[in-house]
């Protein structure tokens, strides 16, 4: 499967058939857990399975998710940091969104949980007395096709250009009827060589570089604020993000980055990356990483 058609397709699921998963595919999630665990121990974060799913909901409902909304779900999977750190907290969004493809690809649904303001208390029994801290819990399972299908948002496309269909960098992807699940345009994400200065869909497309951030703009966010920006220098790109101040953005920028780089890929870009800490002489954005093009 191509990175775009993941970008594409993804959804977050936020309801669940209660059957359990055979155990060859709880092992190969675990697997992976452990894979991925070899790299973020060195950098301060690592995953864990939960699998008393019951337990877990009923201990954090009305308390976690977006407005005490908690998503019920067989399995979840804990995103454990050492410090809250923006470093730790980009690397750990970053690799938290490539195991929602590994489900993707197992045709298993997911949702992110923020879990970030309970009690140091419940943080704890969720670790089993674990050092560090929790701040995000991947709900996962088999998607009940049924219940999604009754809560389905219709899919339409706004546009800021009357001739949007001829020229994407005007056009807005709205998931539902609700304007927070607008998308925004190109131009509001991509700028060329200097902040605020936006790139056109011909200059993107002249760079072979149009379809990259067409999709792009799929990366989830919190609250779907997208906080990331793009600035395209000549042979490398600035992620940044608004308001560096507020530390849920560096989640976001790290899932932006996981994204990035599964694009050019794609189209056979190493897209080697690395984290830059918070570069701005400007209150408003900040520079949190770079990757090569």
């Amino acid at each position: 499967m191509s990175f775009k058609e993941f970008t594409a397709s993804i959804l977050s699921t936020r309801d669940y058939e209660r059957t359990h998963l055979e155990e060859k595919h709880i092992n190969d999630i675990k697997a992976y857990l452990g894979e991925i665990n070899n790299i973020g121990r060195e950098k301060g974060f690592s995953f864990i399975m939960l699998e008393n799913g019951d337990e877990v909901f009923n201990n954090l409902e009305g308390i976690g998710g977006y407005s005490g909304i908690m998503i019920k779900s067989p399995y979840y999977i804990g995103l454990t940091i050492s410090k809250e750190e923006p470093e730790i907290e980009f690397y750990g969004a970053f690799y938290m969104q490539s195991i929602v493809k590994k489900l993707y690809e197992m045709n298993l649904g997911s949702c992110w949980v923020n879990i970030k303001d309970i009690s140091a208390d419940l943080k704890s029994k969720l670790l089993k007395d674990q050092a560090g801290s929790i701040n995000y819990l991947l709900a996962f399972g088999l998607a009940d096709e049924k219940a999604i299908k009754q809560k389905a948002p219709k899919m339409t496309v706004t546009s800021e250009s009357p001739s949007f269909k001829q020229d994407p960098y005007g056009t807005k992807v709205n998931e539902a009827t609700s304007a927070d699940k607008v998308r925004h345009s190109l131009g509001e994400i991509v700028y060329l060589y200097e902040w605020g200065k936006q790139a056109t869909y011909e200059e993107l497309e002249s760079r072979g570089m149009a379809d990259v951030f067409f999709y792009v703009r799929n990366a989830p966010s919190y609250k779907n604020l997208q906080p990331c920006r793009i600035i395209l220098k000549d042979g490398v790109a600035e992620l940044t993000i608004l308001n560096p101040e507020n530390e849920g953005s560096y989640t976001d920028a790290g899932i932006m980055m996981y994204t990035l780089e599964g694009l050019t890929k794609d189209l056979g870009i190493p897209g080697k990356w690395h984290f830059v800490g918070a570069e701005s002489n400007d209150k408003k954005y900040a520079i949190v990483a770079k990757i090569e093009l």
